[in-house]
């Protein structure tokens, strides 16, 4: 969905990391399989996405520097007539290099044969590969850790080194296509959460009103960022609740952390309804609270700000509000009912690569989410959005999303079919 010349100025980008006599791989990653023979969908490693466009699995970017020369080249898997009947995947070297840009397409069979320090020894002095943070430990674990084994292997003279720190840094400020993939994302996940307002009431059970963000996703081809969170009552207090299997009683509040996928690029959102379609008193206090905490830090967020200070400014106005409710008589105890960071960058993962403790720049992409939660209310309360950082403060690409008390009370009474069931 991304155009190859996209892709192509992403290159030109990773190829700046390389040092002269050196060459570097990415690697797509292998297929996942679940229970028996099924296949789990898959998602190439962002940053093989992010370079060449290419989406399915046992491929590999290389790129070389010698000489004053550049050579790339793409190794990709080689279907056979099997994968074109049962799969529906069917593609050639030809096609290949047409979709991506990339001159150079091989199959991964001759893979050994086009790496120059194998074909000439002490042509090359360093090699880089592109190994995630969080994938440390068995080399063994991951086809780049295995072929960067098998390189210490052959030499342990060459200079191994991982292009993962600088890829994070490129891929933290977006391209205007990038944006208009988040853009996208948001409008669905708006119409998603419309939905839900549409068809919450209460003797539902949470799955059942998670089904309509599904459907509306769904229904417009998009995919989902990350498993949706649908908590009512207690269950909000939980950061990573996942049954959904609640039945929600009149009275209560649900809370949703959701998002739809588009183009690979994701979509974040907090949001924190009345089952029934109006808040009560204490649940209008409490969510106000929270409210102020995120339209503060919101207000605040423009290039230079240190994006963790936000954070520091939401916990600031949540806790001084606090002390006016009478909730707390300090700010510090906070801390009871305020566990999580206020936010993340966002792109192609949910919780994508950046420097929290970095000044914000133009066309960054990260959320907002503050929250508070009671136990011993049944009560927990997080309202997030999706933020475009832009020359003078940011676009709230979320912000067609009811939010405040006035909008979701408005939207439920006008739309709201209580008397639907399954």
């Amino acid at each position: 969905m991304l155009s190859k010349e996209f892709h192509a100025s992403r290159r030109a980008k990773y190829l700046e990391l390389l040092e002269e006599r050196s060459v570097g791989f990415v690697f797509s990653g292998e297929m996942k399989y679940g229970n028996g023979d099924e296949e789990i969908p898959f998602i190439p490693y962002a940053n093989f996405y992010y370079l060449t466009g290419f989406e399915y699995p046992k491929a590999v970017y290389m790129a070389a520097k010698i000489n004053g020369h550049v050579r790339e080249m793409l190794f990709i898997d080689h279907p056979n007539e099997m994968a074109k009947r049962w799969q529906g995947v069917f593609y050639t070297k030809e096609s290949v290099s047409e979709e991506t840009g990339i001159d150079c397409v091989e199959y991964i069979e001759s893979f050994d044969e086009f790496i120059p320090m194998f074909r000439a020894p002490g042509m090359v002095d360093s090699v880089y590969f592109d190994i995630a943070s969080w994938e440390g430990g068995d080399s063994s674990s991951s086809p780049e850790q295995r072929f960067a084994r098998k390189v210490r292997d052959f030499d342990p003279t060459l200079n191994i080194r991982n292009t993962y720190n600088g890829m994070s840094l490129i891929r933290q400020v977006e391209e205007p296509e990038e944006i208009e993939m988040h853009r996208k994302a948001c409008e669905i996940t708006t119409e998603g959460v419309k939905c839900i307002l549409a068809h919450l009431h209460p003797n539902m059970y949470e799955y059942e009103i998670e089904a309509w963000f599904d459907h509306a996703l769904k229904a417009r081809n998009a995919g989902h960022a990350f498993a949706t969170i649908a908590a009512s009552s207690i269950n909000a207090c939980s950061m990573h609740y996942a049954d959904n299997d609640r039945l929600m009683e009149d009275g209560e509040m649900i809370l949703f952390d959701l998002g739809a996928e588009w183009g690979h690029y994701a979509s974040d959102v907090s949001r924190t309804f009345p089952v029934n379609g109006k808040f009560t008193d204490q649940q209008k206090m409490l969510y106000n609270v929270v409210l102020k905490g995120l339209e503060a830090a919101e207000a605040a967020a423009k290039p230079g700000v240190i994006k963790s200070s936000l954070q520091d400014l939401s916990r600031e106005v949540m806790a001084e509000e606090l002390v006016k409710t009478g909730m707390i008589e300090k700010a510090e105890e906070i801390d009871q009912f305020y566990f999580h960071g206020s936010g993340h960058y966002i792109g192609l993962y949910t919780h994508d690569v950046g420097n929290d403790d970095a000044p914000l720049e133009e066309n960054m992409m990260f959320t907002l989410e503050p929250g508070l939660y009671f136990d011993d209310l049944k009560l927990g309360i997080r309202i997030e959005d999706t933020l475009l950082v832009t020359k003078d403060g940011v676009d709230i690409l979320s912000g067609e999303i009811p939010k405040t008390i006035d909008e979701i009370e408005g939207y439920m009474a006008i739309h709201n079919e209580n008397d639907f069931a399954f």
